[in-house]
């Protein structure tokens, strides 16, 4: 029996003198597309932040694509992307979109770190999946905060990730931008990898979602969407909820703010 590619078990997270993530259990056991919601200040960044091996726990155990992210963190970077909230990309050196994608390669190279021709053809491949392969020359600080982040992601792809880990992608897209994101990883469900994506809506990611997670420091509920997304279940955590009918489905906007 293969090991689960995600394994978290009774884990406990404190930041400072408050606890963040309050024995927190799950496993993801194949290839899937796992959307993470929770209320503002519910621990989703971080949960990846503990997957990645950023922040250690307290209590329990974690393993990610069988290994120990504390432990074997360079290993396991080498094998995930990770699209953050905020990067950490100066604007005060100029770097051109080519340079930004192909920092996500470079960067899990040994040293000596040397790019290859093919190292070059994935990033121009991961930039055209995002619709953005016009962009190669352009200077990052120059593009619109939609078009940054589409960039950000195809540095997440160029090495073509086992597993991807996304921090509210969705954010002040406007709807092509969401349109092209959907297709991306409708492409890469397609290609089995695994996608853990943190939201603070439910649209448009919701009919992507294999298996929703809700978090507010621990585990609120986690199985398929249709076991989880109710009005009952989720009112207690979104108190502003509120559902909407349109050509025959049933839309739920959670009302959540952004601290």
């Amino acid at each position: 029996m293969n090991a689960p590619i995600i394994s978290v078990r009774d884990v406990s997270v404190k930041l400072g003198n408050q606890i963040v993530l309050d024995s927190v259990s799950f496993e993801v056991d194949k290839p899937s597309l796992i959307l993470v919601l929770g209320p503002n200040g519910a621990g989703k960044t971080t949960l990846i932040k503990l997957l990645l091996g950023i922040i250690k726990p307290f209590k329990g155990s974690v393993e990610v694509l069988g290994l120990n992210p504390f432990k074997e963190s360079t290993k396991l970077r080498s094998l995930v992307g990770y699209v953050p909230q905020k990067d950490k990309i100066s604007y005060e050196t100029p770097l051109k979109v080519s340079e930004v994608v192909l920092m996500g390669i470079l960067l899990r190279k040994r040293f000596p770190r040397f790019l290859s021709k093919r190292d070059v053809e994935s990033a121009k491949k991961a930039l055209a999946y995002l619709g953005m392969e016009d962009k190669w020359e352009s200077f990052f600080n120059e593009l619109s905060g939609g078009q940054q982040r589409r960039v950000l992601i195809a540095r997440a792809l160029a090495s073509d990730p086992t597993l991807l880990f996304l921090d509210e992608i969705f954010a002040g897209l406007d709807f092509e931008s969401q349109e092209n994101l959907l297709d991306v990883l409708s492409m890469l469900k397609e290609k089995e990898r695994t996608i853990i994506l943190v939201e603070h809506e439910l649209e448009p990611i919701r009919d992507l979602a294999d298996k929703i997670l809700v978090l507010n420091r621990n585990i609120c509920m986690y199985g398929e969407p249709d076991d989880v997304l109710s009005e009952e279940k989720l009112k207690p955590l979104y108190p502003c909820l509120r559902t909407v009918e349109k050509d025959g489905k049933r839309f739920i906007f959670l009302g959540d703010k952004h601290a």
